[in-house]
C-alpha cells in the first residue's frame, strides 16, 4: 500500500498549473485605527447569557436578538432585532423591538419600533406608527443623564 522511496529527501513539489499568482494586497490591520467601525449582529444570531454585556465603540447595529445590555457610541435595532435588556448610547435608533431600559442623548423611535420600558434621553423623537410602552425622562444635561459606557463593561 505504502512505499517507500530509497532516498531519504522527499520529492520536490510541482508548481500548480493556470494558478492565479497575481500579488495580493495584504489586509490592513484594524488594532491601529482610531475609527471606530460599524459592527452588525445579524438576524441569524441569537445572544442569550446571563449578565451579558456587548459594548462597541463604534456603532452596532443589531438585525438579530440579544438577551443582555448593549451599550455603544451608536446602537441601531433594525427591524427583525429584538433587545431584552438595558440599551446605553449617545444615539439610539430603534426598528424593531426592545424590552428594557434605554439611555441615550438622542433616541429615535421609528414607525415600526415596538418599545416596552423606560426611556431616559435629552433628545426623543417618536413617528407614527411606533409603540411605546413606558415612561421616558428629559434630561437637561449629559452629566444627569450619566451615559458611562465603562459603567456598562
Amino acid at each position: 500500500m505504502f512505499t517507500r522511496s530509497p532516498v531519504g529527501e522527499p520529492m520536490p513539489l510541482e508548481p500548480l498549473k493556470n494558478a492565479d499568482v497575481s500579488p495580493s494586497k495584504p489586509p490592513q490591520p484594524r488594532s491601529g485605527s482610531t475609527e471606530p467601525g460599524k459592527s452588525v449582529i445579524s438576524n441569524d444570531l441569537k445572544i442569550l447569557g446571563q449578565d451579558l454585556k456587548i459594548i462597541s465603540r463604534g456603532t452596532l447595529q443589531v438585525d438579530g436578538e440579544i438577551e443582555g445590555d448593549v451599550a455603544g457610541a451608536e446602537i441601531i435595532i433594525g427591524e427583525e432585532g429584538k433587545v431584552t435588556g438595558t440599551v446605553a448610547a449617545e444615539r439610539v435608533i430603534v426598528r424593531g423591538r426592545t424590552s428594557g431600559v434605554i439611555r441615550a442623548m438622542t433616541v429615535a423611535l421609528q414607525a415600526s419600533a415596538r418599545v416596552e420600558g423606560d426611556i431616559h434621553h435629552m433628545s426623543l423623537a417618536i413617528e407614527q406608527g411606533a409603540q411605546f410602552d413606558g415612561r421616558c425622562r428629559r434630561f437637561s444635561s449629559p452629566e444627569e443623564l450619566q451615559i458611562d459606557l465603562e459603567a456598562h463593561g
